[in-house]
């Protein structure tokens, strides 16, 4: 069961709450629904923000390597941030998917990437990106909702969550809007936590 109430970061009661939600299947349809909702002029307008509160930040500027997707329905647009990489210079790779296992591979233009596993833009596999300089790798990391515990829901797969478990000094950073934020979402023992969330009000340590 959820411990804590579901709000929103401003106190609003969460929907979530008031129908009893006790498991991550019935909050993850829940913010699902919140994001699907979404209007093409808000996904534009709020992603653009998303991207310059990531082009602005200490992170982007330190970082050497970026893990980044390619947005999927009304995900924040992240395409910005990785054509602004590409012009500095930093590596950008992108995930595949392998039966139960994910790996990244190297990109250097769009057009590298074509459509895969449950419809999700993938890279080609010339250029397998196993990077392990941590402190200068930036992972943007899409989800389906966050809370600033740093907390994060995906699609329920547990792709990032094995990928990623035990790699602690790489820069997970959660990207997310804001509707999409919780006061407490409910975890397992094997979610790998973000560091940092990002939405269009700004980017925060968590």
């Amino acid at each position: 069961m959820v411990a804590n109430i579901l709000t929103d970061r401003e106190g609003t009661v969460n929907p979530a709450n008031a129908a009893g939600m006790a498991n991550k299947k019935e909050v993850r349809s829940l913010y699902k629904e919140r994001r699907n909702g979404m209007l093409p002029g808000q996904v534009e307008d709020l992603s653009a923000r998303i991207c310059q509160n990531i082009l602005r930040s200490r992170l982007f500027d330190s970082a050497r390597f970026l893990y980044a997707y390619y947005p999927l329905g009304n995900e924040a647009d992240v395409r910005p941030v990785i054509q602004e990489a590409w012009r500095q210079g930093k590596r950008v790779a992108f995930p595949k998917v392998f039966g139960n296992k994910m790996r990244f591979f190297e990109v250097t233009g769009f057009e590298q990437l074509s459509e895969g596993t449950f419809g999700v833009m993938e890279p080609c596999e010339e250029k397998p990106a196993d990077w392990r300089s941590g402190k200068k790798l930036l992972v943007l990391t899409p989800g389906v909702a966050f809370d600033y515990q740093g907390n994060r829901m995906g699609f329920g797969k547990g792709y990032y969550d094995r990928h990623f478990s035990g790699k602690r000094d790489y820069m997970m950073l959660g990207v997310s809007y804001e509707l999409q934020i919780a006061e407490q979402i409910p975890t397992g023992d094997f979610d790998v936590p973000m560091k940092w969330i990002v939405t269009e009000n700004g980017l925060t340590e968590v």
